[in-house]
């Protein structure tokens, strides 16, 4: 049944609020919010804490003669439960119940009070028909009611809409073949030929490094030209802002809990319009009771994600994606804390974009850069991408390999491209390529998001294993069909594809073995032999420049962004980096490893671990 709603704020609304326990003083107040914003006033008092959402649902019921439903196995349709849970979120119509019940549920927080008693008065004594609910008991009501099917569009929502497009396969027939087959003859060849298979080797390999080098080199050439320009964006006026989606995965993460909630609080965007969603796993008991323990404002929801596998990050996010009833979509990591204006920065640039601009990423900075030694590196590392890679890539319209976090995107796009893979434990990286190959685009925000950097040495490795093990899991899925992705990428989209993954993934598998190399030679009097033929002369000068390219365009890059970024006493640290690669290296070598023997795991980084003040410096 449809119910009309209004933006009209009126003396029955303000009543209504005030009998579910509302301060007047909190109504005046809220009043004047709901005049710059355009929301209705229960909105505006329940967003903020001010109104309890079951009290205000209570008392509008009271006043409209209608019953109140606790939500408690409410049993919905066939076709109701066949809809996405937003759509019965944000719709001002009831849902209908199974035919036993002979009833339909309102949510009472989607309709105006003023309409609703209008519809009340004229249905008369089939007003018995409906039943008022708060969205919380909405949700938790449509979790259980759909279990099963919205788990399984969770986890199976894109290989069954794409088969081709999911790590869920892992690695296909052929390049099983292709593998085995190169590694067999590579091995053989050596036994054979050891000169001449390392000659040919490092050619194959040169060829990929050269990618990842010139794509430094133009970052590198990028921070140091550019000036940091800061383009004016109208600012949008409250009352035009849309409705936002903020996303927040929380597994073991009660140590910064409330640190993520008071970041949230502080973000400088009209409440009513927020639709925060803290996303936590079934089996966290210790999560979701210390939420529980917590009081929350009315605009923040508890999603609870079923027990299933595999129990990754992008699965949770899935999972509350189908909740979410926002018209653009952010998700925060546990740690995050995001510059206040963030929302609002990015609600006015993808106003001033072409709709195919569908993702916004933000700059990632840890706050904690100065603890120890890994953490400066860290910092490094994060500074070079985030300040040159990703803006030389934005510039250059080239596909972005997005960072894990602060992703702002169109949520119908989305919705569109089959959200995140839940088998890929780095899902946004693959997800910028999927959004790239489906003719959109991303760039960067000039915004911050403060993390705190993974400082201890195991915690360090498992976060960064997990992170190539994504990396070589979403380079296997779009190089399974190689012309295709060429199509869809476009020639430079698919060398930078190149340059982006098989580049790093190969450097840190091949890092350490270089210094093998060098030191058998060493050993044996052939450090400074010369080739046996002019073309091997060729590939030993192409994989020395590469070697030493690495190096220096890697340094070139630390120092232009560092400086840009305020971070100048860091630079000196930039001498450490090829130990700092050799650590990679280590991780990329566990990632192999895990890729093989458990390639859905997911790696937990422990978060409130710095010793350090986790206030995010300003700038």
């Amino acid at each position: 049944m449809p119910v009309q709603t209004s933006q009209a704020r009126d003396s029955f609304e303000a009543y209504i609020c005030f009998r579910a326990g509302a301060p007047s003083a909190a109504i005046a107040e809220a009043e004047a919010i709901c005049a710059e914003t355009g929301v209705r006033l229960h909105e505006a008092l329940i967003s903020r804490g001010w109104l309890n959402p079951s009290r205000y649902c209570e008392a509008l019921a009271a006043a409209c003669e209608l019953e109140v439903a606790d939500g408690d196995d409410l049993v919905f349709p066939v076709g109701a439960a066949r809809q996405q849970p937003w759509h019965m979120l944000r719709s001002s119509r009831a849902v209908p119940l199974a035919a036993e019940w002979r009833k339909a549920v309102l949510c009472s927080e989607s309709v105006s009070a003023q309409s609703l008693k209008s519809v009340a008065d004229a249905l008369g004594p089939s007003r018995e028909k409906i039943a008022l609910i708060t969205r919380r008991a909405l949700i938790a009501s449509l979790s259980k009611a759909q279990d099963w099917r919205l788990t399984r569009r969770a986890v199976f929502g894109l290989a069954l809409e794409r088969r081709d497009a999911s790590a869920q396969t892992g690695v296909w027939f052929w390049q099983s073949c292709l593998i085995v087959a190169f590694a067999g003859f590579s091995v053989g060849a050596a036994a054979v030929l050891p000169r001449e298979t390392l000659t040919v080797l490092c050619a194959l390999f040169s060829m990929v490094f050269f990618i990842g080098v010139a794509l430094r080199t133009c970052a590198a050439a990028h921070a140091c030209l550019s000036r940091r320009k800061v383009t004016a964006i109208p600012a949008i006026p409250d009352r035009d802002l849309p409705r936002y989606t903020v996303m927040a995965p929380l597994f073991r993460e009660t140590r910064v809990l409330p640190t993520l909630l008071r970041a949230l609080a502080n973000l400088d965007y009209p409440a009513a319009k927020l639709d925060i969603k803290l996303v936590l796993e079934s089996d966290d008991r210790e999560m979701i009771v210390a939420v529980a323990r917590t009081p929350l404002p009315g605009n923040v929801d508890i999603i609870i994600v079923p027990a299933s596998q595999p129990q990754t990050k992008p699965k949770a996010l899935n999972y509350a994606l189908q909740f979410a009833t926002g018209d653009y979509v952010v998700v925060f990591d546990a740690e995050d804390q995001p510059d206040p204006d963030q929302l609002c920065k990015a609600a006015a640039m993808f106003a001033s974009l072409p709709p195919q601009v569908v993702c916004l990423q933000a700059r990632l900075v840890y706050h904690n850069h100065s603890e120890n030694w890994l953490s400066k590196q860290f910092a490094i590392e994060y500074a070079s991408l985030f300040g040159g890679v990703l803006p030389m890539l934005d510039a250059m319209a080239l596909p972005l390999p997005l960072g894990g976090t602060s992703n702002h995107f169109r949520i119908e796009a989305l919705r569109r491209v089959g959200a995140w893979d839940a088998f890929n434990v780095t899902e946004d990286a693959d997800l910028g390529m999927r959004l790239y190959r489906a003719g959109f685009r991303c760039k960067t925000l000039d915004s911050n998001t403060w993390e705190e950097a993974a400082c201890q040495p195991m915690n360090w490795l498992k976060q960064r294993s997990r992170w190539l093990k994504g990396w070589m899991q979403t380079y296997g899925v779009h190089m399974r069909r190689p012309v295709r992705a060429w199509r869809e990428l476009g020639w430079r989209g698919f060398i930078a594809f190149q340059g982006h993954f098989a580049s790093v993934i190969l450097s840190a598998l091949a890092h350490p073995l270089v210094y093998v190399l060098l030191i058998a030679d060493g050993v044996n009097g052939h450090v400074l032999r010369a080739p046996e033929s002019f073309l091997g002369e060729q590939f030993m000068l192409l994989a020395a420049f590469n070697f030493a390219a690495g190096y220096f365009c890697t340094l070139g890059l630390g120092l232009a962004t560092l400086k840009a970024r305020g971070l100048s006493k860091l630079i000196p640290h930039l001498v450490f980096v090829p130990l700092y690669w050799m650590l990679i290296s280590v991780a990329a070598y566990r990632a192999l490893y895990q890729l093989i023997t458990a390639p859905f795991h997911w790696d937990k980084t422990d978060h409130g671990v710095s010793g350090l003040n986790t206030t995010p410096a300003t700038k």
